[in-house]
Order: structure tokens, then C-alpha cells, then sequence
């Protein structure tokens, strides 16, 4: 880019009477004239072809014509090439259509993993509003009715109404708050107690902090695991001596639910005749607890308790992720 040309005339008697004009076509058209300085200085020329052209006066002030001296061409450098500015453009419109395409598949990804989330959300609905359920409710509080026991009928019965209207109102919502879905919780292990003749115990632990906090989970989300803890555990047990105990804490960014109970445990239950039952709703539950996370493998761990070799209970964790 930066050029230097030094020239001069044979002369042998008055070369310093000589008169100079030159010129670089392709970069300024204008004749520049020297007598003593016999160079010409270019600076920063861009990429293009140029001619150094020259003239020279004798001590008369009479001007020769003018002579190309010089060509030469200065070559851009390679990234204003056009080799190089189509393949940037090449590059950017494959980037630009690899980025598009990867946004259509998250896009279609989360469409699809919404739609799963309300069919599962839709399937965990319908097991939470089990008709068995329900009727031996209503059962429960007709044979109070019937014994003249209007107190704890009226009781159980405002209790019945609640948790049918949290559930329903639950189905409006993907997410609900944490005290609202402890709270149904309750009511739900509240309605079995009573139906089942408090054959067993209930215990919810929960940090007060988690429960004042705006935390979003999904509606009952640990309901089935409570409830094959009461029915295939709990209510198979031969005394009244059943011990249903919840715990909530925060654990590394999730929410760590811990479901125990002291009934008969899975290994029982397998020689029965609910196995497939169990599984059906283990499996529903696994799998809100998967999709609410989005992880490819649920955050959950059923463990079999044994104590002195024989079955003692279950106990179910769950991590959820706080939002």
C-alpha cells in the first residue's frame, strides 16, 4: 500500500536545472511538479491497477511528453476477495438456515412436550377423581347421616366438598402453589383416614419457608404416591397401627418430598393382585415428575424398607424442580 518512486533525467551539463512532473493515473489525475525532490511518496493506496506516468523540462521550460514509467497492480487482501465474500455469504445463509431449523424443532419439541404435560396432567385428573373413591366418600358420610351423627357428618362432608373443589380447580391450572397443593393434600389424606376407620396415622412436615414462598408445582403431584402408600400398604395391615409420615425441604435448587409409610410394602403387595395397578399409577406419576423437570430419567426413588429381614414399609423420593 505504501509506495516510494525515486526518479531522474540524464542531463550532463544543467541536471539541476531539470523541472519534473509526474502523475499516478488510478489514483490522482493531477500533474504534481519538483525541481529538488525527486520522489514521489504514496500512502495507503487501495487494491486497483495504477500507472506511474513522468515528464521532464529542460532549463529552456521546454516539456518532453510523458512517459508511462510504471504499472502495477496492489491485490486486496484475500477476505475482500470475492472468493471470500461469497463464501461468508454462503456461510451465513447455512447458519442462518441451520439456526431456523433448530428453532422449528424446539418449538415443535415444546409443543410437544406441552401436549404430553396435559395429557399427563389430564390422566393424573381423572385417577384424582376416582369414582371408588368418591362413592365410598359419600358412603362413609351416609352411614354417619344414618347413625344420627350430623357433627362429624357435617364435618367430613365440608371436608369432601373442599377437596373436590381444589381437585377442580386444579384441572383449570397446570401449576398451582405449593401451600394450596399441601393443603389438598391433607384434605385428601384427611378423607381417607376417615373412610378407613383411622386405621392409620398422618404426619406432613414441611419447612415454613417453602410453604410462604411463590412456589408453582403441578397439582398433586405426589397424591398418587400417598395413595398406593395408603391402599397397598396401610390398609393391608392387620392392626391399627399404620404411620403415614410426609417431609418437604429444599435440596439443590429442587423441592425433596419424602413419602413413607410402615404397611406391608411391594413385596407383599406383588404376591396380591394390585401389581398393575401400582405400576399403572407409579408410572403416570413418574412421568409428570419427568416432563415438570424436562429430564430424560425422573427424579424418583422408591426404596423397600425391611426390618429383620421382613418387609416394613416404603419409602418414596421425589425432587421437583423449584421454578
Amino acid at each position: 500500500k505504501n509506495i516510494s518512486i525515486d526518479f531522474t533525467a540524464v542531463h550532463y551539463t544543467n541536471a539541476d536545472k531539470l523541472n519534473f512532473a509526474y502523475t499516478l493515473a488510478g489514483a490522482d489525475d493531477e500533474w504534481k511538479y519538483t525541481t529538488v525532490n525527486r520522489s514521489a511518496q504514496y500512502a495507503a493506496l487501495s487494491p486497483g491497477s495504477y500507472v506511474f506516468k513522468l515528464k521532464v523540462a529542460d532549463e529552456s521550460g521546454n516539456w518532453g511528453p510523458d512517459h508511462e514509467m510504471i504499472s502495477f497492480t496492489i491485490v486486496p487482501p484475500f477476505w475482500k476477495s470475492a472468493w471470500f465474500i461469497l463464501c461468508v455469504i454462503g456461510a451465513a445463509v447455512l447458519i442462518t438456515f441451520w439456526m431456523v431449523r433448530k428453532q422449528i424443532r424446539t418449538i415443535r419439541y415444546e409443543a410437544g412436550l406441552k401436549q404430553k404435560i396435559a395429557e399427563t396432567e389430564m390422566m393424573a385428573l381423572r385417577a384424582q377423581m376416582n369414582p371408588h373413591f368418591i362413592f365410598n366418600c359419600i358412603n362413609s358420610i351416609d352411614s354417619l347421616i344414618q347413625d344420627n351423627d350430623k357433627y362429624h357428618a357435617t364435618i367430613y362432608l365440608n371436608k369432601f366438598a373442599k377437596l373436590i373443589r381444589c381437585i377442580l380447580d386444579s384441572s383449570k391450572q397446570n401449576t398451582v402453589s405449593l401451600a394450596n397443593d399441601m393443603e389438598a393434600l391433607k384434605l385428601y389424606i384427611e378423607m381417607e383416614q376417615f373412610r378407613n376407620e383411622n386405621k392409620f396415622t398422618a404426619a406432613i412436615k414441611a419447612d415454613p419457608d417453602l410453604l410462604h414462598e411463590d412456589i408453582k408445582v403441578p397439582p398433586l403431584i405426589i397424591q398418587p404416591y400417598v395413595e398406593n402408600a395408603i391402599l397397598h400398604g396401610l390398609r393391608s395391615r392387620k392392626d391399627n397401627k399404620g404411620e403415614l409420615s410426609i417431609s418437604l425441604n429444599r435440596q439443590n435448587g429442587h423441592i425433596r418430598y419424602v413419602i413413607e409409610d410402615n404397611g406391608v410394602g411391594r413385596m407383599q403387595m406383588q404376591n396380591g393382585h394390585a401389581t398393575d395397578k401400582v405400576s399403572h399409577g407409579m408410572q403416570m406419576s413418574s412421568d409428570r415428575v419427568r416432563l415438570f423437570n424436562q429430564e430424560e430419567h425422573a427424579s424418583v426413588e422408591i426404596t423397600d424398607l425391611v426390618t429383620e429381614g421382613s418387609a416394613s414399609g416404603t419409602r418414596v423420593e421425589v425432587l421437583l424442580k423449584v421454578n
